[in-house]
C-alpha cells in the first residue's frame, strides 16, 4: 500500500512482479543555469520492492524528440534520500549545447540485483522551477529553455537557441495572443 491513510487495496500480482515490471516513480526538477543546469531526481518505494532490488545508479539522456537523437547522457550514483523509502541522483547537463527543438527527458535505473529499468522521469512543477530561462551561452549569445511536463507529466524541455530561436518563441507566443497562431 502506499500511504497508510488509505484503505487497503491488495497490490496482488505487483507484490510478486520483478522489478523490471513494475511502475516506477521519480521526480525531477531541472535548474537551467550558466554555469552547468542541475538535473535532480528521486526515486521513490512504491511497493516495498525497489528497496529489494537495491537501487545504486542512474543514467540520464537527452532524446530529440523529432529525430530520435540521444544526447548528453549522464550518470550518478543513487543515495539514499531525506525520507524513508526514496533514493537521490543529481546530474549535471549541458543546456546550452542542445539544437533548437523539443527534447524529452528519459532515465536507464539500475539495481544491484542486476536489473535496469527505463523510464520517464516526472516534472515537479512546485517552486516555480517549470519556467522559461534565458541562459548565456558563448556560442549562442543566449538560449531560452522551457522545462515543462507532458500530458504524462513526464519531464521535457523546448530549446530555443539565440536570437533566431527566441524570435521565433517570441512570434509564436504573440502570434497566440492576436489569435493568429
Amino acid at each position: 500500500m502506499w500511504a497508510a491513510d488509505l484503505p487497503g487495496v491488495p497490490l496482488g500480482r505487483l507484490e510478486r512482479a520483478p522489478v523490471r515490471r513494475l511502475p516506477l516513480a521519480v521526480d525531477a526538477v531541472l535548474r537551467p543555469s550558466a554555469r552547468g543546469s542541475r538535473l535532480r531526481l528521486r526515486l521513490h518505494e512504491l511497493y516495498g520492492r525497489v528497496a529489494e532490488a537495491g537501487p545504486v545508479a542512474v543514467q540520464a539522456g537527452l532524446v530529440h524528440r523529432d529525430t530520435g537523437r540521444v544526447v548528453q547522457r549522464r550518470s550518478a550514483s543513487l543515495v539514499p534520500g531525506p525520507t524513508p523509502g526514496t533514493w537521490t541522483a543529481s546530474l549535471r547537463l549541458r543546456l546550452t549545447e542542445l539544437e533548437a527543438g523539443t527534447w524529452d527527458v528519459w532515465l536507464l535505473l539500475a539495481f544491484a540485483d542486476g536489473t535496469t529499468r527505463t523510464t520517464r522521469p516526472r516534472a515537479r512543477p512546485a517552486l516555480g522551477h517549470l519556467r522559461r530561462t534565458a541562459v548565456p551561452s558563448r556560442r549562442h549569445g543566449l538560449v531560452l529553455v522551457h522545462p515543462y511536463a507532458t500530458h504524462s507529466a513526464s519531464l521535457s524541455l523546448r530549446v530555443a537557441p539565440g536570437a533566431r530561436g527566441m524570435g521565433d518563441v517570441l512570434r509564436e507566443k504573440v502570434g497566440r495572443w492576436v489569435g493568429t497562431g
